[in-house]
């Protein structure tokens, strides 16, 4: 955090101890005379821009429409334009290595995101998921786990990895008295190694679903119905840390979609450690058509907080930003929250959850517009409801001072009323937004840039003669 001081030089003309002024976003007392400390405003959603602007140019970027800042500070970024979903560090370092298997992609990124297990999924807007295993990628994979040596009973009994899961379970599995591991399997290993189809719905897996062969329980029944129909996956967001699960938003169908992320290949890494390999299944449809709170019309964004929380933007009836909560994947707003409003938004083109408040993303309005995820209260009193819109940022905001005259008992008085004045000019078509250690990263696709904010703390607005 950081803290800025926007020093104001100001006249009052007034005849009154204290008065409250009415700014156009915001109630704004400005300080009283003689012993007053000259601060008249914190701000506590207060951000402030970091230089220097970073450009496309120096990243080799030239349309980027989706972004994901993964915990170990490496920022992906999809790009159709140039096939590819560029990595860079947080400090503007373009990574390089590993991760030009994402460079020249077979298909056209056009959103991405990240799992804790360091899984890297991406679409292009069409009907299937593609992963990347950056981990197993990063450390090189030695071979492939066939078998594993159990004591069950008193006896070394070997198990295939998947057998292992199936009768000991997923945790007693983990810790096998010995691993045989193949190496000679090099064309499986290479292609582990590079992008490849991750959930596909016309697959026999989805279509006819999964059966545990040991007790003949459906795991997963399978939808034949929906493997027929055309699909448009414009958005993907990760499960909560450790959760086998990653979301996905179907534009055509109006579907969010849970896909559960099935084992079937143990890898043995060149560090040492062992890395599962997943194809991913449907599980569920968590939210479906509708024009009401928490159901789906148009998605175009999609993202999930630390909770496992569920956010998304649609450009559909009638409502444009929802949240939707675990475990029940039910709606968390309701008609006539702020951010539940029809008309709220010109185009919300992304959202995300951080620093215990939400972001949407106005592709129209050209700002970012901040909103309160939870209500919160004060001495048992509500001074902020849940999904209040709480102000703009990356808009250009100048604080002036309007004099007027006004009666108070009978006398007539100058009264001053401090107004903010904000100023949709900065961004020019913004498409994405991301965040990271404390930093709200916006691409300003219209002029080629991405811009970095930080909250500002204890922003107050001071008399400049004021002695220390």
């Amino acid at each position: 955090m950081k803290k800025l001081t926007i020093t104001f030089l100001f006249i009052i003309f007034i005849m009154l101890i204290s008065i409250n002024f009415i700014g156009c976003s915001e109630l704004m007392p400005l300080p009283e005379t003689g012993d007053s400390t000259g601060v008249i405003n914190t701000d506590p959603n207060k951000y402030t821009q970091l230089t220097p602007i970073w450009t496309f140019d120096q990243f080799g970027l030239q349309n980027p429409t989706d972004a994901f800042f993964k915990q170990d500070g490496r920022m992906y970024i999809a790009d159709s334009s140039i096939n590819s979903i560029m990595v860079i560090r947080q400090f503007a370092e373009v990574e390089s290595g590993c991760y030009d298997s994402l460079l020249n992609l077979d298909v056209k990124p056009t959103s991405v995101c990240v799992d804790s297990r360091f899984n890297v999924y991406f679409s292009d807007g069409g009907n299937k998921i593609y992963m990347w295993s950056q981990y197993a990628t990063m450390f090189g994979i030695k071979g492939i786990v066939t078998e594993r040596l159990y004591e069950i009973d008193g006896k070394d009994t070997l198990l295939s990895p998947l057998d292992a899961i199936a009768i000991l379970g997923y945790e007693d599995a983990k810790y096998p008295k010995e691993d045989i591991i193949d190496t000679t399997q090099v064309e499986l290993i290479d292609s582990l190694m590079s992008p490849r189809v991750f959930y596909d719905p016309q697959n026999d897996l989805n279509r006819n679903g999964l059966i545990n062969d040991l007790t003949g329980e459906v795991m997963y029944p399978g939808n034949k119905v929906y493997a027929t129909v055309n699909k448009s996956y414009v958005a993907l967001a990760p499960g909560e840390s450790g959760e086998l699960s990653v979301f996905a938003a179907d534009a055509i169908n109006n579907y969010i979609l849970k896909i559960d992320l099935i084992p079937t290949v143990l890898v043995h890494c060149s560090n040492g450690q062992n890395v599962w390999q997943y194809i991913g299944i449907l599980d569920r449809f968590i939210a479906t058509p509708g024009t009401g709170a928490g159901t789906v019309s148009k998605p175009v964004s999609l993202s999930s907080d630390e909770s496992g929380n569920l956010y998304y933007t649609q450009t559909g009836d009638y409502f444009s930003a929802h949240k939707i909560e675990i475990p029940d994947y039910t709606s968390s707003f309701s008609v006539g929250q702020d951010i539940l409003r029809i008309g709220e938004f010109g185009y919300a083109r992304d959202i995300l959850s951080a620093d215990q408040t939400i972001f949407v993303l106005d592709n129209i309005d050209n700002d970012i517009k901040l909103y309160s995820p939870q209500e919160v209260k004060e001495n048992y009193i509500v001074t902020t409801e849940k999904g209040e819109y709480l102000k703009s940022i990356a808009v250009t905001e100048e604080w002036v001072i309007v004099s007027d005259t006004t009666y108070i008992n009978d006398s007539l008085v100058v009264k001053d009323t401090l107004v903010l004045n904000q100023y949709n000019d900065l961004l020019d078509n913004p498409m994405a937004i991301t965040f990271y250690d404390e930093v709200i990263y916006v691409f300003d696709n219209g002029n080629s840039r991405i811009l970095r904010y930080t909250k500002a703390d204890d922003v107050v607005i001071e008399d400049a003669d004021r002695e220390e």
